[in-house]
């Protein structure tokens, strides 16, 4: 996967939480997650420091309930 694929991969993960409403917010936190851990084994993979923080910083602000 190349740095745009996973770049995409955040947005999208950020547009799941953007547009999430309160009765779909734990499940659109969940995809999130799961996108962001894909972009992040992504990111490793091709040794790109720069999106591994990115994804890292995202991780952490994801609420609670997406754990």
């Amino acid at each position: 996967m190349d740095p745009q694929e996973i770049f995409e991969l955040i947005i999208k993960a950020d547009e799941k939480l953007k547009y999430a409403h309160e009765d779909n917010s734990g499940v659109r936190a969940q995809q999130a997650r799961e996108l962001l851990e894909r972009a992040r084994a992504a990111a490793v993979e091709i040794g790109n420091d720069p999106l591994v923080a990115q994804v890292d910083t995202r991780l952490a602000d994801l609420p609670e309930a997406a754990t």
